[in-house]
């Protein structure tokens, strides 16, 4: 998925109007000036047929000043919430499975020695290669859903939400999973080669996660509209204090932190993101618009 073309309207059409009703709904969009025409963009799926409902009342003279407070996307009610949260299913439902998994962790359901790797498998060597194929081959990817604590839950669900729903929305169900298969795996194994198989949790799905979206922003950066609703600096910041909590737990230890799984999630997150194809259509409209400036700069000075 990506960012929708949701209306088109002469060149002399003032659009003033419905533009102001998205900024005031905080909904973010872009108004490109294509040959003959102004193509009105958004960049979440969900919005879509909102915008295209305020279009039809503008055309017909009766879209309000300001939206109605129940039409704001902060102010939906529970049904109008599962609607949106039916758009990334995948995110949802590992969310509740996080949950529900260290739910039973506590109440002696789910015991850690069942679902992290088999440490008498284990040689006792870093890099020791050869008890990839020893393990019950579930326990490669299981350990991404145990957590050790409410905070380690609650962090992990925390950027989980937040970068999940995003790439679930704009590059769809199919990538979220292939992305988080292959994160679980990259980034789990590299703790172990490091470490040992004693490590648990989703950060390094998510440092993956968050490499992906930087280096898609990256590769986007020409579209209509941005492909995330997130800030271009987020994966820098990260990155950053990554460093910092690794020189920390250098300096003092006690930290308890798999900085191994963290650095390989976030690379291998970069580097699928730089060879999975972009879809070549969405920057179209933004070399559109570079090409009609171009003309209009020439007529302009041919004019003189």
């Amino acid at each position: 998925m990506s960012s929708i073309l949701v209306f088109q309207a002469s060149p002399d059409i003032n659009l003033t109007p419905i533009t102001d009703r998205l900024w005031q709904a905080k909904i973010p969009h872009r108004v490109i000036l294509n040959e003959g025409s102004q193509d009105l963009w958004v960049a979440r799926t969900e919005d879509a047929e909102q915008v295209k409902i305020w279009v039809q009342q503008w055309q017909a003279g009766e879209l309000s000043a300001k939206p109605e407070p129940n039409e704001m996307p902060w102010q939906v009610n529970a049904q109008q919430q599962a609607i949106a949260f039916s758009r990334f299913p995948v995110t949802v439902m590992v969310m509740i499975a996080l949950w529900l998994i260290y739910a039973a962790q506590q109440v002696g359901i789910v015991t850690q020695l069942d679902w992290l790797l088999d440490a008498g498998l284990w040689s006792g060597e870093k890099l020791d290669f050869t008890s990839f194929w020893q393990n019950d081959l579930y326990r490669w990817w299981s350990p991404a859903l145990i957590h050790l604590s409410l905070m380690h839950i609650v962090m992990n669900s925390f950027w989980w939400w937040v970068l999940a729903k995003e790439i679930e929305n704009s590059d769809g169900h199919r990538a979220l999973i292939f992305l988080s298969l292959i994160l679980a795996l990259g980034a789990g194994y590299a703790q172990y080669l490091a470490v040992g198989p004693y490590f648990a949790g989703l950060s390094g799905v998510t440092y993956g996660l968050m490499g992906w979206v930087w280096g898609r922003q990256y590769r986007y950066r020409e579209a209509p509209v941005p492909r995330y609703q997130l800030p271009s600096w987020l994966f820098p910041f990260m990155m950053i204090a990554m460093v910092v909590m690794i020189m920390f737990d250098g300096a003092f230890g006690g930290l308890n932190i798999g900085h191994e799984s963290h650095i390989a999630g976030a690379l291998i997150g970069v580097v699928i993101a730089i060879v999975w194809p972009i879809n070549r259509g969405v920057l179209h409209a933004n070399s559109v618009q570079d090409n009609n400036e171009i003309l209009k700069d020439k007529g302009n000075n041919d004019d003189r």
